[in-house]
């Protein structure tokens, strides 16, 4: 059983740099400066837990690369107190071709898979990403500025599952302390996966009403009792009490924006494990989100935040003083346009 930390303790974000449009241009264009100012931000409002995507296309392109900036990353992050949740790999997003890697149109410039389905739907060239997971795990399986190893993120179809029990497989084979999990959509969706994670991972995105959310947040309470193994929700933005879901393409233009003070008072109640969608305001990850303008997180890169009440309600603390800018990023003025 993980020690109490990894159900109390975890105050996290999601992590993407501001200018980068997915993971691949992540870790081709990392530089330290960047990181130190954003993990230097996180630090300021009690995040002690980042989550953030690795990139196989990219490490395939340039493997001393990758592994010099991931490593330089986890450095930083440790020495400000911050453990890092990589994912491995990702199952939401466009395929991984050199156009949608590269591509940095405000509305098409959206989240890349990986691997891409012509690896995971055939099984012989498993053997291709296997060969990522047995890098990372090789150096860092029990390394303790790792919070967790997330193996991939939210499997939907039955090719997508079948190759995320191969990779669960595979990183118990090598073994290690750092716990292994899954980034998954729905709390059920861990039933699956059960015998091969440490932690479970529910995502809640877009809520509708208070009575919902605590719903959710009693039953993952009942599930830590019942198997002993910490819950975290792993991506949260806000609550639309209009009624309308993730997957509107018609919302309120007051909705489109950040609202993270409408859930982060509840999670501290319950006492879970939480990472914020995000740490740096963007918009939205997915293409279905993206074009109707949905943004989301709490930093510019200046420094300033969005809102000042966000800010403090994701920190616990009622009387942070943070410079506050209550517009969106001149870099995404198109999909900003949207909600305005």
């Amino acid at each position: 059983m993980l020690d109490k930390s990894y159900f109390e303790e975890i105050k996290g974000a999601v992590y993407i740099p501001t200018q980068a449009y997915n993971a691949y241009q992540m870790w081709r264009d990392y530089t330290s400066e960047v990181a130190e100012r954003d993990l230097g931000y996180a630090k300021s409002i009690n995040i002690n837990s980042l989550r953030i995507w690795m990139s196989y296309e990219y490490w395939l392109s340039n493997k001393e690369d990758f592994e010099s900036k991931f490593e330089d990353f986890l450095s930083i992050a440790d020495s400000k107190g911050i453990r890092v949740m990589p994912s491995m790999f990702e199952c939401c997003g466009r395929e991984p071709n050199e156009e949608n890697i590269l591509d940095r149109d405000q509305f098409t410039g959206t989240a890349v898979r990986s691997p891409g389905t012509e690896i995971t739907e055939d099984p012989s060239r498993w053997n291709e990403p296997f060969a990522f997971i047995d890098w990372f795990l090789g150096k860092y399986r029990n390394d303790r500025r790792v919070l967790a190893t997330e193996v991939t993120n939210e499997p939907k179809t039955d090719a997508d599952q079948i190759f995320a029990i191969a990779l669960l497989k595979r990183c118990k084979e090598i073994g290690g302390t750092v716990p292994v999990t899954l980034g998954g959509q729905e709390l059920a969706d861990n039933i699956l996966y059960r015998d091969y994670i440490d932690v479970y991972q529910t995502h809640e995105n877009i809520v509708l009403s208070e009575f919902a959310l605590r719903s959710h947040l009693e039953r993952m309470q009942m599930l830590e009792h019942i198997d002993k193994k910490p819950v975290w929700i792993t991506e949260w933005q806000r609550m639309r009490k209009s009624g309308v879901g993730f997957n509107s393409e018609y919302v309120a233009k007051e909705e489109l924006r950040p609202a993270h003070v409408t859930m982060a008072g509840l999670y501290r109640e319950y006492g879970i494990g939480n990472f914020v969608w995000s740490l740096m305001l963007k918009p939205a990850y997915l293409t279905g989100q993206r074009k109707v303008g949905t943004f989301s997180g709490i930093f510019h890169e200046d420094g300033s935040v969005y809102s000042l009440e966000d800010a403090r309600a994701v920190a616990g603390d009622d009387k942070l003083v943070l410079p506050e800018n209550h517009t969106l990023p001149k870099c995404f003025d198109r999909v900003a346009a949207l909600s305005e």
